[in-house]
């Protein structure tokens, strides 16, 4: 059997995980002195609720590679193994999955490939999904790997930031800069290009950048009556309806 696996960031339901046999590794997130596991139990609001009453911006640690290492072993033992991470310019996990699957692979048989999805979010989520989905089909090894590289390498995400103070607070942009962009109402459109997260455009108002987040997605079909556009949002519930 083929085993597919991922990471929180690829932003997977439990319930999505579960039904379709998901392993999930997980990140720490740090709030100061609190840590707290981010595993596929971690509730979305609950997250939210830390994040507004934190009065910085809490930073992330990968996993050990004791712990990947491990669950390799737990996965792989009578399996294929595909593990699909955040993207490597963003986080050492994606090299340190790669050396031990190299180790396990080289010097007990496992067969184990790490992909680099050069997403973040669900734009990862979305093809370990359909992966998921191929492996329980039997699909071959070779067809499902086929089909991740053909979306990561097509596929993109935009998105808007509607609160400039989570951008300050990261370092991205300096305190004038903020003040001038909220009393403006500046909206910064990011975008995902190669691996990274860049600045794409910046619109004023709220309901303006939304619209241009729909201009984009229809720009880019092909064939609308196959295409798919997944909806995100990071509690805005509203803005996403």
């Amino acid at each position: 059997m083929i085993k597919i696996m991922a990471d929180t960031a690829a932003d997977i339901d439990l319930a999505t995980a579960q039904e379709l046999d998901i392993t999930i590794l997980p990140f720490m997130i740090h709030f100061g002195e609190k840590s707290v596991r981010a595993d596929i139990n971690l509730d979305p609001d609950e997250f939210y609720t830390m994040l507004r009453d934190y009065d910085d911006i809490p930073s992330t640690s990968q996993i050990s590679p004791a712990d990947i290492e491990e669950l390799y072993r737990a996965q792989g033992k009578d399996n294929s193994i595909i593990y699909i991470t955040i993207s490597s310019k963003a986080s050492g996990v994606h090299n340190s999955a790669s050396l031990v699957a190299k180790q396990l692979t080289e010097e007990e048989g496992f067969d184990i490939t790490v992909v680099d999805s050069t997403m973040f979010s669900y734009p990862i989520g979305y093809s370990v999904v359909e992966a998921a989905k191929m492996a329980k089909e039997g699909k071959s090894k070779e067809e499902i790997l086929a089909r991740l590289k053909e979306t990561y390498t097509r596929d993109t995400a935009y998105f808007m930031v509607d609160d400039l103070a989570f951008l300050k607070k990261g370092g991205r942009i300096k305190a004038t800069t903020m003040a001038i962009g909220t009393m403006l109402d500046i909206k910064p459109i990011l975008n995902i290009n190669d691996g990274l997260v860049e600045a794409y455009k910046k619109v004023r108002g709220t309901k303006k950048a939304l619209a241009t987040l729909v201009d984009y997605a229809v720009e880019r079909m092909d064939n609308p009556q196959e295409n798919e556009v997944v909806l995100l949002h990071a509690d805005a519930p509203d803005k996403m309806e």
